[in-house]
């Protein structure tokens, strides 16, 4: 800026007025207006006629992105036209910092000024001056003056370095107004990147260049692939037992979790009625036997065979009591546990033939059973290694390997579920019991972060807009 002190002005006090209010009547012809190009304009319009210059161009932005976006007397720009030689006029006064007149008026500063006698020699006037619009340091843009007769003076330098300063803050408010929501986050974030300072900006670098380095390894490095599921124990073989024949329960001797051994009798119905007919059968079938003797030994041969065909008779209807009154436990048909069947609330309740009373499993023989859901079932196959983890034995993970997978789909918790078979490698530990349950890992193949990332929002982009259309 201009330096030197101003001796006492020998303008005409109607031109020393009008410098005096060229601050003033520069707010108030940018506040008329209700955009910025039009802002612009009236400013470059105001300032030509107050210091009688031929053209007067007011240039916004940075560094390279500065242009001319306003002319004096009503001039108007193209769409994409450019000034020959203004544009690197004010370029050559921001790069500089402070305000360039050609001739230059002596203060003891040394400037740049190819630029400026390069704009005078084609524009042919006399005098060209460039003050730099800035606000707390940063420069916002330029303005330009050429002018045919007479050189600018020291007082208007002055007149015009302190309307740039009292019109900065107002540009550069409806300059950012006018800004679209990229453009005010790439101002938030040059503004936060020169506030960091070097140490802050040291550490930006440093982790960009550490969130690259992270995302080339996400993208490039394979990463072990597991699907959690949940997992239950059952047994290979599963005998339901059910009740033989209608009646009441009347006794039970074993609940869900115990151990019960071949033959062992698990629950009783009421047998007192078979009881009674068993008797009652065995009481007519020795009266017909009886019968048959004493018709026998008097030769009465009609009445013996009559005798022997009642006997017949009797003796089969006391077999089929006595198998009924034999159906009346419930007996265990191998070793093995019993996984469902919690009947003692029910003990003197009755039940219907056919009724499932109790389920036992046998203590070997065991298998997996993976509950997958149907968007991941496609990763799955036969033959895939897997590892489960009961609630029950925490610190005794085993090793599995999917043997089937069961093409039926049922409804879990809201969701569809697909049964996945797998048995154990090597002998399971001891404490197994059919009905546990916990999650199980199936391993799948290896693959990149990204990439698994990538592939899971594209199935799931897929899925939404096939379901859209």
């Amino acid at each position: 800026m201009l330096q030197q002190e101003v001796s006492p002005s020998t303008l005409p006090p109607a031109e020393e007025a009008d410098l005096a209010r060229l601050s003033w009547r520069s707010l108030q012809a940018v506040l008329r207006e209700s955009d910025t190009p039009a802002a612009l304009a009236a400013l470059a319009t105001e300032v030509a006629q107050t210091l009688a210059c031929r053209r007067v161009a007011v240039g916004w932005g940075r560094g390279a992105s500065l242009r001319v976006q306003g002319l004096s007397h009503g001039a108007q720009l193209g769409r994409g036209a450019v000034l020959g030689g203004v544009e690197e006029a004010m370029q050559e006064a921001v790069v500089q910092a402070q305000t360039i007149c050609v001739p230059r008026v002596a203060d003891g500063a040394v400037r740049i000024t190819l630029a400026h006698r390069a704009l005078m020699r084609r524009e042919g006037v006399i005098g060209v001056i460039t003050v730099p619009v800035a606000r707390q340091g940063e420069v916002l843009g330029a303005i330009t003056c050429e002018r045919e007769l007479g050189r600018f003076t020291a007082a208007e330098i002055i007149a015009l370095e302190a309307m740039a300063e009292a019109v900065a803050p107002v540009l550069k408010l409806r300059h950012e107004a006018s800004l679209g929501g990229w453009a005010r986050v790439r101002r938030d974030l040059r503004m936060r990147w020169v506030r960091e300072g070097s140490v802050g900006r040291r550490m930006w670098q440093f982790g960009a260049a550490g969130a690259v380095v992270a995302i080339a390894l996400a993208a490039v490095v394979p990463l072990p692939h597991r699907l959690d599921v949940a997992a239950r124990v059952e047994g290979a073989q599963q005998r339901a037992l059910t009740a033989p024949v209608d009646g009441f329960l009347q006794q039970v001797m074993v609940r869900p979790g115990d151990s019960v051994r071949g033959g062992q009798v698990l629950a009783q119905l009421a047998d007192d009625d078979l009881r009674l007919q068993v008797r009652g059968y065995q009481a007519e079938l020795t009266q017909h036997e009886n019968a048959f003797i004493d018709a026998f030994t008097r030769g009465e041969r009609a009445q013996a065979a009559m005798a022997q065909s009642r006997a017949a008779e009797a003796r089969a209807q006391l077999e089929r009591a006595q198998q009924q009154l034999a159906r009346t436990k419930v007996i265990a048909p191998f070793d093995g546990v019993v996984i469902a069947g919690d009947l003692a609330q029910k003990v003197g309740s009755p039940v219907q033939r056919s009724e499932l009373l109790l389920t036992v499993a046998p203590l070997s023989g065991w298998r997996l059973v993976l509950d997958v859901d149907e968007r991941r079932i496609a990763l799955v196959q036969p033959g895939q290694p897997a590892r489960v983890l009961l609630t029950a034995l925490p610190t005794a993970p085993i090793d599995l390997r999917v043997m089937r997978i069961t093409p039926l789909a049922k409804s879990v918790d809201g969701q569809q579920r697909f049964e996945v078979l797998a048995e154990p490698v090597g002998a399971p530990p001891a404490g197994w019991r059919p009905g546990m349950q916990g999650v199980a890992q199936i391993e799948l193949a290896q693959q990149p972060l990204l990439v698994r990332w990538l592939s899971e929002a594209g199935r799931g982009l897929r899925w939404l807009t096939w379901s859209w259309w």
